[in-house]
């Protein structure tokens, strides 16, 4: 198995080094970010309104359609096709039994403690389309109202790997089709909510409404994998302080954008942050071994973002009880408490659910991701 840190010679330019990772069966930087996209998410729900919590959300997206293509990309390179089967075995092994745990316990307690069940909401959830039922009507916060993205990540999973299936053997013919498809979603949302005044919350959790965001970390590896655009990622990637700058970029898109522009989020928000998010992949992975970002390769940066599904899973019914009963105590302290009995809940899941279960998806698994193409 290939090393996680793999030796980079001293005049390897960071593109270089960036192909290098990307050829690893794990990349360590990827977990940091994933960290910091569910913490993004639990420092909102917390009550941290300023935390970028949906963008938290977006990074997901992002990460999760990158991941999934350079992995298809890997197999159909290895096997000269690619098996659905193999493809549905993995991700419901990887989603479904720390998802239903999750579901079956919530559902126990609402109704042990003879709290009000959701019912609609929690069928919904059940089914991976709560994200509709949100979207048609009024949103209101309980233990299922969260699951709105992961069932939007279901509903990509349900269709990519076919389309990718299709179009796997002409990726110059798969890289177009991504782009006009992102293309629509942008042109899509702007005639929903200008033409049609639809409502912000519906476009915020429909999946034709944010498929695009997937798409963006799909065709971001179908580019990776063509050696395409490459003075772009040289130019990214060639000094620790870019990611800076795209951070800088991403920042006054979150916090000055809605203020300067009406429906700024739907209209420029999501079409703008998404490839921010993207670049931002590449150079973190590109840079992770330089001292300004090496944290991302940490071991708690590791570990929570190995964990990140059942924190994002459990946060929204462990954070607001710990607020509670810790009320009357400093602010830090309620944090402190809620970050660690969410961390913990989490990783109980993890070790005691999904573990015995990733195990018999690596029945399902193929070797290492395939290598860049072009001449490095």
């Amino acid at each position: 198995m290939p090393s996680e840190n793999p030796t980079v010679a001293p005049n390897e330019t960071a593109f270089c080094t960036l192909q290098t990772r990307l050829r690893l069966k794990h990349i360590p930087a990827l977990d940091g970010m994933r960290t910091l996209a569910v913490f993004a998410v639990i420092f909102y729900h917390f009550g941290f309104e300023k935390s970028p919590g949906g963008h938290g959300v977006m990074l997901f997206f992002v990460l999760s359609g990158f991941l999934i293509t350079w992995l298809l990309l890997g197999e159909n390179d290895r096997t000269g096709t690619v098996s659905l089967r193999a493809f549905y075995a993995r991700r419901a092994l990887r989603i479904f039994p720390a998802f239903y745990t999750y579901w079956f316990v919530i559902l126990v307690l609402l109704l042990v403690t003879n709290k009000l069940v959701p019912w609609s909401n929690a069928v919904a959830s059940f089914f991976f389309v709560s994200n509709y039922y949100i979207g048609l009507n009024h949103h209101s916060a309980n233990a299922f109202s969260h699951t709105w993205s992961l069932s939007i990540e279901e509903q990509f999973y349900l269709l990519w790997p076919a389309m990718f299936l299709f179009l796997r053997n002409n990726l110059a013919r798969l890289m177009r089709v991504l782009v006009a498809l992102i293309v629509v979603a942008w042109l899509f949302r702007i005639v929903l909510c200008i033409g049609f005044g639809v409502s912000s919350s519906y476009i915020y959790v429909a999946f034709e409404t944010r498929c695009d965001h997937l798409l963006v970390g799909c065709l971001t590896a179908v580019l990776l994998r063509r050696g395409a655009c490459r003075s772009l990622w040289e130019k990214a990637t060639s000094h620790a302080v870019m990611p800076f700058l795209t951070l800088g970029v991403l920042f006054c898109s979150i916090y000055f954008g809605g203020p300067a522009v009406t429906n700024y989020r739907e209209t420029i928000g999501f079409a703008l942050d998404p490839l921010l998010f993207a670049l931002l992949l590449i150079q973190w992975v590109a840079l992770s071994d330089h001292p300004l970002w090496s944290w991302l390769n940490s071991r708690p940066m590791r570990y929570l973002g190995r964990i990140s599904y059942p924190l994002y899973l459990y946060q929204q019914v462990t954070l607001y009880p710990v607020r509670r009963i810790l009320h009357a105590q400093p602010v830090w302290l309620q944090l402190g408490v809620a970050v660690a009995v969410t961390v913990g809940v989490a990783s109980l899941s993890y070790y005691c659910i999904e573990r015995p279960f990733l195990r018999w998806k690596r029945r399902f698994q193929t070797d290492a991701p395939p290598p860049l193409k072009g001449a490095f």
